[in-house]
């Protein structure tokens, strides 16, 4: 796979109902863990770029959607939103 035809994706992902997404209170960032043509790129916008701790945007970008699926879905689950009480994620 090239690395321009690589896919990107992205999310709101917001704290659980009645509550503010705990991510949002850290700096946002970005990982590059790209190893030749595996492309895996993620960047996280929190509160000091989207104004809000309501939500946090996660932009995945692999060699395919359902990586960038299978990637947020990771995420949510055993990496960056793992302490996180999430609630409702919206594709953007």
């Amino acid at each position: 796979m090239v690395k321009d035809m690589a896919v990107t994706r992205a999310w709101k992902v917001y704290g659980a109902e009645g509550h503010r997404q705990r991510e949002s209170f850290n700096p946002s960032y970005t990982y590059d863990w790209t190893d030749g043509d595996n492309v895996r790129k993620i960047e996280v916008e929190n509160s000091d770029k989207t104004g809000t701790n309501d939500y946090s945007i996660i932009r995945i970008t692999r060699n395919t959607a359902e990586e960038c699926e299978r990637e947020l879905d990771g995420q949510i689950s055993d990496g960056i939103f793992e302490n996180s009480r999430v609630g409702e994620v919206v594709e953007i």
